[in-house]
């Protein structure tokens, strides 16, 4: 009975919202938009004899104050529902027999934010939004059904005009696997400091420098520091030809209460080639582990991590010997269609040591101004870590 519900329940959002929902509108009691988000994932895992078929469906509910001596509100709820919640493992719904889609059911505030803007900067307070640069290590998560949001204090601050800073404060990190806590847990409460700072070098792309601190009470081991620099930009090459490139170094070593006492490192370099519509990239990525110890390996709890290493979403943890990512990415656009195939060659850090590899593969087409379709398909074949996997997806998101 509750899975003909949860289908009807989707039936009916979509029925209404193909219908002609009327699109969002400023009036003087603020600004309100919903977005229908409909999912379906396919998991098939070797190590598990059941699959998983994850079909969800996000509602998102938004509302921005009216503007008021530069002061203004956002308020944002998510309601995740699935078809059958027993098809899949939501990290909280105890089906360990079935591959895990962390998309758990339940509603959420996934905002609550008190923004002042000025000229020369910007200040939030409460549940918001973070997302820095490519979000190799700070990210939204929005991907998942619920993302990954913030309850603290932030400050855009633009000292000039080619410089841009991010100073935080983060109490808590509302993670992907809540509001309530399963096999993962749903929140890291603690102290997070955040410093970035960007410089617009023109021509010669974007230099960055940043400083995060991790203190996490429930989740001592993955405290950690980490300074690092991301230097990324596009060059013209003449005759519609452009390079684009992107390098990375950071260093991270244990913080707050993490009872280890390491430090490892990141580094990152990728060039591409583009012409019109197609680019190339070819890229690797490392971060380091150890031979021996399982606890001095680089961490990025943070990041958006399934934009990283694989849609597979094999190496959400840095593997104890570190990982070694070598990858090349081709990205085309063509007749209102948005392409991708990547792959990837996956090796231990630390050790000579095969790990895998994997086939990524993406279409997404646009719909007007409301409308966007995707369809994805991710496959791992191990070679002596985990287990080979296939995930396929599609996805319809509405905005209203």
């Amino acid at each position: 009975m509750r899975s003909r519900f949860r289908m009807v329940h989707i039936g009916m959002a979509l029925t209404c919202a193909w219908g002609g929902v009327a699109p969002a509108a400023e009036t003087h009691l603020g600004k309100a938009q919903v977005q229908l988000r409909l999912r379906v994932e396919a998991v098939d895992e070797a190590a598990l004899a059941q699959q998983a078929t994850a079909t969800t469906l996000r509602t998102r509910l938004t509302w921005t104050s009216p503007g008021w001596q530069g002061w203004q509100a956002v308020v944002e709820l998510d309601d995740i529902r699935a078809a059958d919640e027993r098809a899949y493992n939501s990290t909280v719904n105890g089906v360990t027999a079935r591959p895990v889609v962390a998309d758990p059911v339940d509603t959420e505030l996934n905002r609550a934010v008190l923004e002042y803007r000025r000229p020369q900067y910007d200040l939030a307070l409460g549940r918001q939004r973070l997302a820095l640069h490519n979000q190799r290590f700070v990210g939204n998560v929005g991907w998942r059904q619920n993302e990954q949001t913030v309850d603290g204090i932030t400050l855009q601050w633009r000292p000039a005009k080619q410089v841009d800073a991010t100073l935080g404060w983060v109490a808590n990190v509302n993670r992907v696997f809540g509001p309530r806590s399963g096999s993962q847990l749903a929140d890291y409460r603690g102290d997070t400091l955040i410093a970035d700072v960007r410089i617009k070098l023109a021509k010669f792309g974007e230099l960055s420098a940043f400083w995060y601190g991790l203190d996490f009470d429930a989740a001592a081991t993955a405290s950690s520091a980490t300074t690092g620099v991301l230097w990324t930009g596009t060059a013209e090459l003449g005759g519609g030809w452009k390079l684009p490139w992107a390098l990375s170094f950071a260093t991270q070593r244990d913080y707050g209460g993490n009872p280890a006492d390491y430090s490892a490192g990141f580094r990152q370099l990728e060039l591409g080639l583009g012409r019109g519509p197609v680019t190339i990239r070819l890229g690797q990525e490392l971060l380091d582990g150890d031979a021996v110890r399982s606890d001095a390996r680089f961490q990025t709890p943070l990041a958006t991590l399934h934009a990283f290493q694989g849609w597979a979403d094999k190496f959400l943890v840095t593997p104890p010997q570190g990982i070694d990512d070598r990858y090349v990415m081709l990205e085309a656009n063509w007749a209102g269609f948005m392409l991708q195939l990547h792959r990837h060659e996956f090796r231990a850090e630390a050790v000579n040591r095969n790990f895998g590899n994997e086939w990524d593969a993406s279409i997404v087409r646009k719909i007007g101004q409301r409308w966007e379709l995707l369809g994805k398909y991710a496959d791992y074949e191990s070679r002596g870590f985990g287990t080979d996997t296939r995930k396929l997806w599609f996805m319809v998101t509405g905005n209203f």
